[in-house]
């Protein structure tokens, strides 16, 4: 038996409904994937080249005025070859740091970091010596006439001799583009030479009163030994009271009774009263309250009309 498909109108009327709606999806997935998308990255594309012209735009006429205000840079500027640059560069470094009397002197050089207008070089410098010796190194490195500067400085003291110290430098020093094709500077394989008046004087006696004043004088001595001497006991002997205090630093004992002098550390004082838990200290003066179990340094101050009976 044949099977016939007989085609109604209605059946017409959905065929090509169909055909349309196929017609519409495919119309618009071209559009989408063909046409719209690539416009939009094209665009995309051109709006982050536009930006990145104009900044190289931007960055040429700063280098222009630059070179154009600042042409005496150039003759401060780091050798052209990155090889030169570093060696020449910390070979100078370690010269200075010899000539000014530092030991066990380090100094290690990193890859420079690009700039628009040249390079920056990073130098790390480990070296020992003395606050008068570092005001040498200061005064000799701000008067060369390199484009350098010290980033960060650090300074340990070393255990044992409080006049030496242990130093730790990064420095910066830059390399600066040719202003022209046949410009002469930067040189090519040496530093610059001569000197630049970037200091208030060319005098490094003037400057010596910075040496002089040792930043680390209330250091001399090590540590306080106020801060370490506790009360640890107040005891009765024959109706005779006595404290007790301990020293943590070497667990040494030092003992007093009443009117007895201390002298710890910093502090220097009388026992003037003695109760159960506390005792009272005359320094300068006044009367300072000390109670079983704190340090001379954590003694305060009463007022002239208190009593403790």
């Amino acid at each position: 038996m044949n099977a016939q498909i007989v085609m109604t109108p209605r059946n017409l009327i959905l065929i090509v409904c169909l055909a349309l709606f196929l017609v519409w999806y495919v119309s618009s997935w071209i559009y989408q994937t063909h046409y719209l998308e690539p416009r939009q990255r094209l665009g995309g594309e051109i709006g982050k080249l536009s930006k990145e012209i104009e900044q190289g735009r931007n960055n040429f006429a700063t280098m222009s005025q630059f070179s154009t205000q600042n042409i005496g840079f150039y003759y401060r500027s780091l050798p052209r070859n990155p090889n030169d640059a570093r060696s020449l560069y910390s070979f100078w470094l370690l010269e200075l740091l010899q000539y000014c009397g530092f030991e066990s002197n380090l100094v290690n050089d990193h890859t420079p970091s690009r700039l628009p207008f040249g390079a920056d070089y990073r130098f790390s410098v480990q070296c020992t010596g003395s606050l008068t010796q570092l005001s040498y190194f200061l005064f000799e490195f701000y008067y060369a006439p390199f484009l350098h500067r010290i980033v960060s400085m650090t300074l340990t003291p070393i255990e044992g001799n409080a006049e030496r110290l242990s130093f730790s430098l990064t420095i910066s020093a830059l390399y600066l583009t040719p202003r022209q094709v046949n410009d002469p500077y930067p040189t090519m394989n040496q530093l610059p030479v001569g000197a630049i008046q970037r200091l208030a004087s060319n005098d490094l006696n003037l400057y010596q009163v910075i040496a002089n004043r040792n930043l680390l004088q209330t250091a001399k001595g090590g540590i306080d030994r106020a801060d370490y001497a506790v009360l640890t006991a107040i005891l009765t002997n024959d109706d005779q009271k006595e404290v007790w205090f301990s020293i943590r630093t070497d667990d040494s004992i030092i003992k007093a009774q009443l009117g007895d002098s201390i002298h710890i550390g910093s502090f220097s004082g009388k026992v003037v009263e003695i109760l159960d838990q506390d005792i009272v200290l005359d320094r300068n003066g006044e009367r300072w309250l000390l109670t079983t179990g704190e340090s001379l340094n954590e003694a305060f101050a009463l007022p002239p009309e208190t009593s403790l009976n």
